[in-house]
């Protein structure tokens, strides 16, 4: 048969109880000793017959070390209760630190999922701004449309709730869907087994640079005026 360890609220009853009969035997013994000195005090005046206040104080007596026994079995008992509620409350308080310990754990567990949900999303990002930029930069007309259309893209990445969960979507398909938005194509012929093969060598020719259908270019033409470097506009 299993026992239940009562809890704090029954032993505080326990306790207070055990200290009011305490208080009642300690009143009866005082009562006692009381009424055995009237007794001695008569026998001794010649108020009392001997014999008779005899057999009064023997009573007297055994009720006497009767109750003065059941305040010490009860003292201990409250010693007990005593020790008993302590380690109610150490446990309480372990308990307590142990629920405190294991949230502190679950928190810093959130934080941590949290934090690495957010390092993927934004390595995601990152690579879809990546792609959706060179795709941008190839196929702009000119500064003013590439700010654009990267205002554009940076608004879709922060704030489309489409792209919310972009760290769960498939790479090609959000490139495919923001390019989409923005009217650009981006270059199939780099894609490779879930991933984007490395850009192509930037030119560094005249803008716009050569397209693989134009006609090839007489450089004998040229000789006479070198291809230059612009020269950089001075702000006035």
């Amino acid at each position: 048969m299993s026992t239940v360890t009562p809890g704090l609220a029954d032993i505080d009853a326990a306790l207070a109880k055990g200290e009011w009969w305490l208080r009642i035997l300690e009143e009866l013994a005082e009562a006692g000793v009381a009424l055995a000195g009237e007794l001695a005090a008569d026998v001794k005046a010649g108020r009392k017959d001997p014999r008779k206040a005899a057999d009064e104080y023997v009573r007297i007596a055994a009720a006497v070390r009767e109750a003065a026994a059941m305040s010490f079995r009860l003292e201990e008992a409250l010693r007990g209760l005593a020790s008993l509620r302590a380690r109610t409350l150490e446990e309480i308080a372990a308990a307590k630190a142990a629920a405190a310990a294991q949230a502190a754990a679950e928190a810093a567990a959130r934080a941590k999922a949290c934090a690495k949900d957010k390092e993927r999303r934004e390595a995601r990002k990152a690579k879809v701004r990546e792609l959706v930029m060179e795709a941008i930069d190839r196929e702009a007309a000119d500064v003013e449309d590439r700010e654009t259309l990267s205002l554009v893209l940076e608004q879709r990445l922060s704030f489309d709730p489409a792209f919310a969960d972009i760290e769960s979507l498939p790479l090609r398909e959000t490139v495919e869907r923001i390019c989409a938005d923005l009217g650009i194509t981006p270059d199939w012929s780099r894609w490779e087994a879930e991933d984007w093969n490395p850009p192509a060598p930037i030119f560094h020719g005249p803008w716009p640079p050569p397209r693989p259908d134009d006609p090839p270019k007489d450089l004998a033409a040229d000789t006479a005026s070198p291809i230059r470097p612009p020269t950089p506009a001075r702000l006035e």
